[in-house]
């Protein structure tokens, strides 16, 4: 089932430096704490709509999972990384984490923008004002009309996400996935900063990460073992090659290397003069590498 289009919820905030590792720490120790509105906001130190766009963020990202009538739990991408006993990075210090998170958002939060860019990679090469036109286009066929305000903020959002011109050393405000590089800006004669997200190496990105984001997106809920084409994992909607930005090469040379390491015995690379494409039985994966766990509630609105 494909996740219907979101423009809105994140209250006008990127998800800031240091949110995410702040509040899985607090709702691990109080489940209900984002419930109660005044605690939350003294306990966390944020206000009101600083409050709401952190918990957007933690339930978009996988980090917090809402649980009907109790609050949040952990989600699989908060435990694998940030839990303080078993997770990579309790921090959120590393780029591979970031890269994890930059997956999590493009693939499983139904992010208008973030799908138009890095999950179908419609737009290579787009300045705002072209991002905002996309977003419309994606927006006619909502259940109700979209004010422009909201697809202009929506883009803001994304762009301020991805980019930023210049930080200081001591601004928390800052997203974190901003050192994933994955937009970069070159102003053009006119005056237009103009952005760009051709294929590049993706520094930091692990195999690890790499196999989890190929599991989810090569076999479906339900089904043991799976066949894919080779071109859908590299230009498929929300394939790892689109989601991370990989040549063919880098591709092909991530696929082989998991299936030496993280997924071997999982995965198969059938590498022929007439057919390239993976199987993976899903019986053979390590539980680590499935992010795909039953959540119990959808984003939060």
């Amino acid at each position: 089932m494909t996740m219907a289009d979101r423009f809105s919820g994140h209250e006008s905030f990127v998800c800031r430096y240091g949110w995410l590792p702040k509040a899985y720490q607090a709702v691990a120790a109080d489940p209900e704490l984002l419930r109660d509105e005044e605690r939350a906001t003294q306990s966390l130190g944020i206000g009101r709509n600083m409050l709401k766009s952190l918990q957007f963020w933690c339930e978009a990202t996988g980090v917090l999972v809402p649980v009907s009538g109790q609050g949040h739990r952990p989600g699989p991408i908060g435990y694998t990384l940030l839990d303080p006993a078993h997770g990579w990075d309790p921090h959120l210090e590393s780029l591979e984490s970031l890269w994890l998170l930059h997956w999590r958002l493009c693939s499983g939060a139904g992010l208008a923008a973030w799908s138009e860019v890095f999950g179908e990679g419609r737009l290579v090469r787009f300045d705002r004002q072209r991002l905002i036109t996309a977003l419309a286009q994606r927006a006619e066929g909502a259940a109700r009309p979209l004010a422009s305000s909201t697809l202009e903020q929506h883009a803001s959002i994304f762009l301020q996400t991805y980019y930023q011109a210049e930080r200081s050393g001591d601004d928390t405000s800052w997203s974190p996935l901003q050192d994933l590089s994955l937009l970069r800006a070159s102003k053009e004669e006119d005056g237009r900063i103009v952005f760009n997200t051709d294929l590049r190496a993706p520094v930091g990105l692990t195999l690890r990460v790499f196999a989890i984001a190929l599991i989810a997106f090569a076999i479906p809920d339900g089904q043991s073992t799976s066949s894919v084409d080779f071109h859908q994992l590299l230009k498929g909607a929300h394939s790892p090659g689109v989601i991370f930005r990989l040549d063919e090469h880098q591709l092909r040379a991530f696929i082989e290397n998991v299936a030496q390491g993280p997924l071997r015995g999982a995965l198969r690379f059938i590498d022929t003069s007439d057919t390239q494409s993976i199987v993976l039985e899903r019986e053979h994966v390590a539980p680590s590498y499935l992010q795909t766990a039953q959540e119990e509630a959808p984003i939060h609105a």
